[in-house]
């Protein structure tokens, strides 16, 4: 019996970079296909039945793979991005230092890291990512991200690089980014009688992820 085949591909282009970007119809749900509109990709075909018939027509078309390119930010830029895309939290107030992710001349995703929030995680030699924001349709640029963040913990001297997800997420960069889960935090509120706050993060249960430096 032949095995059907249930997903299609698409490949999108981008005039001023010369790039092609190729996504599954699932990438291409939801508010995914605005943001690339948004980012001036256009629709190079949406028919090829396999990535690697996808990759090849994008290469065959004339333009390249799309390819990430991280630079610095500035805390107050990256926080702005972080305000706008991410799902679940506002901008962290400090950092030791921010990167960005570009695609061209447009930033896609941000990593903001700095000394843990957690008194017990902060030995002076842990950095943690307090937070990491990819426009979705670009997911997989994340790992490029953690992978800026060790190159500089390693030569800032850190040993060791900390996150948090919440429970009820996969963990697939993470796991992707070489981390290990640890343990699971309870979550739960700040706000007390004595010192009163505004909740602005989600209050479920955390895992704690760990990359040690080599």
């Amino acid at each position: 019996m032949i095995q059907q085949l249930s997903e299609w591909y698409w490949v999108f282009y981008k005039e001023s970079t010369n790039h092609y970007i190729v996504l599954s119809d699932e990438d291409v749900a939801g508010d995914n296909r605005w943001i690339l509109d948004h980012d001036d990709y256009q629709v190079l075909t949406d028919c090829c039945r396999s990535r690697e018939q996808a990759e090849r027509y994008g290469k065959e078309s004339g333009y390249k793979r799309l390819k990430y390119k991280t630079r610095p930010i500035s805390l107050r830029v990256a926080c702005e991005f972080v305000n706008t895309h991410h799902r679940h939290h506002v901008s962290p107030q400090g950092h030791k230092f921010s990167i960005a992710l570009y695609d061209g001349d447009i930033v896609i995703g941000v990593i903001i890291a700095g000394r843990p929030v957690s008194r017990f995680q902060d030995n002076g030699l842990t950095l943690e990512v307090t937070r990491c924001c990819v426009k979705e349709v670009y997911k997989n640029g994340i790992t490029k991200l953690y992978a800026a963040v060790y190159r500089v913990a390693q030569a800032m001297g850190y040993e060791r690089i900390i996150t948090y997800t919440l429970e009820s997420e996969p963990g697939v960069s993470m796991k992707a980014a070489n981390f290990t889960r640890k343990q699971i935090s309870k979550g739960g509120s700040w706000n007390t009688p004595s010192r009163q706050r505004v909740n602005k993060h989600p209050l479920e249960a955390k895992y704690l992820w760990e990359l040690q430096i080599g």
